[in-house]
């Protein structure tokens, strides 16, 4: 996963770069709907509405001055994590928490906060790459409860109980303390997605920590969420590199047993679901495959929200156009939607689509031939990341020392630019 953590980091850079050095207009063009509401975020993850009506959204922050290990396996930390209170209505931000833990690679790209959640009138919030081994020996990761007063206590160690009972599928790659990614509340305790030990916990305000399952393979869990009625959970994937489509999933996990079910799959990097108030899943997706792996392992501004259809497994796309998203949240029939997620081309934003249900589906791409696999690149690199990392909190740990990190930096380098410079603009082909 540090190898792909590598890509992921190196994407926000790239993007920047490759705009300011073609033809390309430094604005990323605006998604098929919805009108920018906020756009001076720190890296947005997840997102909860509260019981005053207003969104917090826990951002990962820029990482900070601090370096952690040394030459090829250097971060840098510092406390620029933050967790903000968003005015639906008018976009207005309002610090809530700030000041919290951040580890971030030089190319750019954090893990620090990654979601958060009430219970009752109370906030608490997920912590990503605490610990020691991230420059952190007094915040771990795992579950905070934010105080009124902005500092926030610890309530439940996830790092103890990853480290003391890693999951099999991760072991070739496991990061210290696992990588909590998205956590949802039900029967008053927290349901945490553990995006580098794929696995789904259990975590009570007492701290104390259980496993509901794990997943058999390094499959990466992301969003999660479940009906209003009760029943199953909803758990998005990323799948393995190169992010094929056919490995973006959503499982339903059976409550309390802990079943597996896949439910639907075909979209690249999915990594959040949720349900709207009249009960449809939909599922969002971080960026869609690149046709041709040479040029980087993403097509640039292609996140989009999908319909789920659990009746027969496909997605069908309603918005597109947003970059590198990671969480959505419902109000009424507005949907918010996070974009630049990993301050791809600027400030994390958030998107508000009013009259969702009324937004008819994007056009199916008409084909002109069979779709042939992606190309892959002509030195891919031997070894090639069987884990998974898409979304920017599912683990890393420090940056990777392997000989595969440094080919795949300066290949998605010259990649992106050369999309975005042969093309002349890869919107106008793809709107």
């Amino acid at each position: 996963m540090k190898r792909i953590y590598l890509l992921l980091a190196a994407v926000g850079a790239v993007l920047a770069i490759a705009l300011a050095s073609s033809s390309v207009s430094a604005q990323a063009p605006a998604p098929t709907a919805g009108t920018k509401i906020t756009g001076d975020l720190r890296e947005p993850r997840g997102m909860k509405v509260g019981p005053d009506g207003m969104i917090y959204v826990a951002e990962a922050g820029s990482g900070g001055t601090t370096a952690v290990g040394s030459g090829d396996t250097a971060s840098m930390s510092g406390n620029t994590g933050r967790i903000s209170k968003i005015d639906p209505a008018t976009g207005t931000r309002t610090t809530v928490a700030d000041n919290l833990p951040s580890n971030a690679t030089p190319e750019g790209g954090s893990l620090g906060p990654a979601d958060v959640a009430f219970i009752g009138t109370q906030l608490y919030y997920a912590q990503t790459n605490g610990g020691a081994a991230f420059g952190f020996p007094n915040n771990p990761t795992g579950i905070y409860k934010v105080n009124s007063n902005g500092t926030v206590t610890l309530v439940a160690d996830i790092a103890k109980f990853e480290d003391a009972q890693p999951s099999a599928s991760s072991l070739g790659d496991r990061d210290p303390g696992g990588n909590p990614y998205s956590m949802t509340v039900r029967d008053g305790a927290f349901f945490v997605v553990d995006g580098n030990q794929n696995r789904l916990l259990k975590a009570t305000t007492a701290g104390v920590v259980s496993l509901v399952v794990d997943w058999p393979t390094d499959i990466t869990t992301t969003g999660i969420t479940f009906a209003s009625s009760g029943g199953p959970f909803y758990v998005s994937t990323l799948g393995p590199f190169p992010f094929a489509p056919a490995d973006g999933r959503v499982y339903s996990v059976g409550y309390p047993t802990g079943s597996l079910t896949q439910v639907a799959s075909g979209v690249s990097s999915i990594t959040d679901v949720e349900f709207s108030p009249s009960g449809q899943l939909y599922a969002l997706n971080f960026a869609d495959q690149a046709p041709d792996l040479s040029m980087g392992p993403f097509v640039p501004f292609s996140a989009k929200v999908m319909k789920v259809d659990l009746s027969t497994g496909t997605f069908t796309p309603i918005v597109s156009g947003f970059t590198f998203s990671t969480n959505m949240v419902f109000i009424g029939d507005t949907l918010y939607v996070n974009s630049n997620s990993i301050s791809a081309l600027g400030p994390g934003e958030i998107w508000k689509i009013a009259n969702f249900s009324s937004i008819a589906p994007l056009p199916a791409a008409v084909p002109t031939a069979a779709a042939p696999a992606p190309t892959a690149p002509a030195a891919a690199p031997t070894g090639a990341p069987s884990g998974i990392i898409a979304g920017p909190n599912t683990g890393t740990g420090g940056m990777s020392n392997d000989a595969d990190s440094r080919v795949w930096i300066p290949m998605l380098v010259l990649g992106v630019i050369g999309i975005l410079a042969l093309t002349g603009s890869i919107v106008t082909k793809r709107r």
